[in-house]
């Protein structure tokens, strides 16, 4: 027969109570990295039109981002699927938790880093004009009256807008091959752009000629602001390729003349 004196009653009261609390005690809600890692994939938004970062070439996804991008989740353990976004919404998908992170080739700028988080720089890709070899651009003064081409939302528009929008007669593309199919074409008399992307595209148009660097732009890695220990993640491996050249070697790949 059991007999439950006073005492053992006051212990199993104080076990119930604290069992009690636990079960009423909130989990702490799975991070992002947390997540990548359960599942093991990790998702970026891209806007493939942006060669050499990230374009379609064969039906495939390629470009240096798309590199950058595979060889971090492959040091993570983890797979990278990239989804197609359209510049104007890529930084919606990530704050929106439509996307992990974004490898897109995002240019630094305050009021970005106001609303996601920047990695290491990954790349410094600047400002530049291109023109047609017969119509020069060489100094940023030289756009004033005229019409200039810049893709929508990116550096190279803010720089045009900032600088000289009231004197400049400023027409948007969605992409920058479109804009500088109709700068080949006559339809306009410049393009003020990233020269990374600008000079890869222009191998194909001979006419077309660029500046040297008018600006430098920093390029990065993006995570939402709350997402502190995936972008310690993310600058992990990226210090580590930068150091065991592995990132030279992606340079190289996309970048040399």
């Amino acid at each position: 027969m059991l007999i439950v004196t006073n005492s053992l009653r006051a212990s199993l009261g104080c076990f119930a109570l604290a069992i009690l609390l636990l079960s009423a005690t909130p989990a702490r809600p799975e991070t992002t990295l947390e997540k990548i890692k359960r599942t093991g994939v990790m998702t970026s938004a891209n806007t493939f039109s942006y060669p050499p970062f990230g374009f379609i070439e064969g039906g495939k996804q390629v470009g240096f981002d798309v590199d950058i991008g595979n060889e971090i989740a492959r040091r993570m353990g983890v797979k990278l699927v990239f989804e197609a976004v359209d510049f104007r919404g890529i930084i919606a998908a990530l704050t929106s938790g439509r996307v992990d992170v974004l490898i897109t080739g995002m240019v630094y700028t305050p009021d970005r880093a106001e609303r996601i988080s920047f990695s290491e720089p990954y790349f410094d890709g600047g400002i530049a004009a291109a023109f047609q070899s017969g119509k020069p651009i060489i100094k940023p003064d030289d756009v004033i009256g005229r019409r200039i081409g810049v893709e929508l939302g990116s550096a190279g528009d803010r720089f045009l807008r900032e600088k000289y929008e009231s004197r400049v007669e400023i027409k948007t593309y969605d992409t920058i091959f479109l804009a500088l199919k109709d700068l080949e074409n006559g339809r306009l008399d410049g393009f003020v752009g990233s020269i990374g992307p600008m000079r890869y595209i222009m191998r194909n148009m001979p006419s077309l000629k660029t500046t040297g660097l008018w600006d430098s732009r920093i390029q990065a890695a993006n995570t939402r602001k709350e997402d502190k220990d995936l972008l310690n993640e993310i600058n992990k491996h990226l210090l580590e390729m930068k150091a065991d050249g592995t990132y030279e070697k992606l340079v190289a790949k996309w970048f040399a003349s």
